[in-house]
Order: C-alpha cells, then sequence, then structure tokens
C-alpha cells in the first residue's frame, strides 16, 4: 500500500543528503546567494562613496 506520510519522509532524507553537494557545487561554479550579493554591492557603492569624498578633498 502507499503510503504518502512514508514518501515524505524520504524525500526529507534525501534532501539532507543533496542540499550540502548542491551548495558545494554551486559556491564552487561561482554561484552566490542573492542576500551575500547585496551585502558585496552595498559595501562597495560606501567604499565607492568614500573614495569620491576623498578625492573631493585633494
Amino acid at each position: 500500500m502507499f503510503n504518502p506520510f512514508g514518501m515524505g519522509k524520504d524525500l526529507k532524507g534525501m534532501e539532507k543528503m543533496v542540499k550540502p553537494a548542491l551548495e558545494k557545487f554551486m559556491k564552487e561554479s561561482g554561484f552566490v546567494k542573492q542576500e551575500e550579493l547585496d551585502k558585496a554591492l552595498e559595501r562597495i557603492e560606501s567604499l565607492e562613496q568614500k573614495l569620491s569624498e576623498l578625492e573631493n578633498r585633494v
């Protein structure tokens, strides 16, 4: 007999095995999470603004 609860449990187990491997593959392939990209872009913008302020002082 088909047991949907058993299948859900099996899927959770598969997810636990596959997720770390997928994240490692994506990291090694150059993919980044959106929040990491947003933080980096904010930092770049901040540094560009500080550089501009320093250039205007000279």
